[in-house]
């Protein structure tokens, strides 16, 4: 790989975390690769020396950020209600869901570099949430009749559609309909 000495690696991660700063403060929305070296004071050369294109430095910024998301929250204590909470971090960085949105909305073209990013990603969501929705069904705070897998589906649709109608109307309260959904869910 590419910058893969110590110096390259901080280079990269240099371009990364300054890139993903301007995004999340929405001072770039979908920036070409000229206006990404140009916030960052590199030339576009350079930044395509530590990633294959725009469409890998963009993927690794929403990789950066989901790993932060999951980091935030201690696996052995992920829960139904933190799900819903994540939403008060992501409308706190509203470039970063922007970006994040758009590249889902362009990644079901399977050959799109982050298509197979959001499949697995989804899926292991999808799976998490199950197991906690089954979970929450055994010790009796959801009813037994609920679908794990397809309600699972159900609150990530839910959780992506609020973070965009957030996104266009700062004034809805979407972690508060994340927990509505929730709540329906309960006995």
């Amino acid at each position: 790989m590419v910058g893969a000495s110590p110096k390259g690696a901080a280079r990269r991660e240099e371009i990364l975390n300054g890139l993903t700063e301007k995004i999340a403060r929405q001072e770039l929305r979908n920036p070409s690769l000229r206006e990404i070296g140009r916030a960052l004071n590199i030339e576009p050369a350079h930044i395509l020396y530590y990633f294959n294109s725009r469409e890998d430095l963009l993927q690794s910024v929403i990789m950066r950020w989901d790993e932060d998301a999951r980091a935030a929250v201690h696996p052995d204590i992920v829960t139904l209600d933190k799900f819903a909470e994540q939403l008060r971090r992501n409308i706190a960085i509203p470039g970063v869901v922007h970006l994040y949105l758009n590249f889902a909305a362009e990644a079901v073209d399977p050959r799109h570099p982050a298509h197979e990013f959001f499949r697995l990603r989804f899926d292991k969501v999808a799976v998490n949430l199950a197991q906690r929705i089954r979970e929450e069904q055994a010790g009796g705070t959801i009813r037994a009749g609920v679908n794990p897998e397809s309600s699972a589906r159900q609150l990530i649709a839910i959780a992506d559609g609020l973070q965009l109608q957030s996104l266009v109307n700062a004034n809805i309260n979407s972690v508060k309909d994340m927990f509505d959904a929730i709540a329906s869910l309960r006995v």
